[in-house]
């Protein structure tokens, strides 16, 4: 209704005589996810899809009784997720890969993709060098994931 009252107050040549309809915001939602706590005021500022891949993928691993490397991604995930010094492209970038990583992990050996990974490990390195906050998390992670992979450091 309201592009029909736009195209006819254009049409008069008369902008704003027709009423417009008032859309109301669409409620926001909470993230329900059953093993990443992330913080409410960073839900916004976060790639909301790879965080719950990320989850997705750590149930999965917890299944398959993958416990050491599915809580090295949760603290990876939780730690860009909630950090509060790197720029918000950045941390989205950076649970982007961990949500791949994690995919890969959860992907039956013979579809991995090693290249990509490898790639993938040394953009997460270079990111967590540049923010303190996830660098503990990753340098617990690094070695878990590198051998999981089976890539050498």
């Amino acid at each position: 209704m309201n592009h029909a009252a736009a195209e006819m107050d254009a049409i008069t040549g008369l902008p704003g005589l027709s009423p417009r309809v008032q859309v109301p915001e669409i409620p926001k939602r909470p993230i329900i996810l059953n093993n990443i706590k992330v913080d409410n005021s960073v839900v916004g500022s976060i790639n909301t899809g790879s965080v719950q891949t990320i989850d997705v993928s750590i149930t999965y691993l917890k299944k398959a009784g993958g416990d050491e490397i599915s809580e090295a991604l949760k603290r990876l995930a939780e730690s860009i997720a909630n950090d509060t010094t790197a720029p918000d492209a950045e941390k989205s970038e950076m649970l982007d890969q961990v949500a791949f990583l994690s995919e890969q992990a959860v992907s039956a050996a013979k579809d991995r993709r090693p290249g990509l990974i490898t790639a993938t490990l040394g953009a997460l390195n270079q990111g967590a060098a540049t923010v303190s906050a996830i660098a503990a998390a990753w340098q617990n992670a690094a070695p878990l994931l590198r051998g999981y992979f089976g890539i050498g450091s």
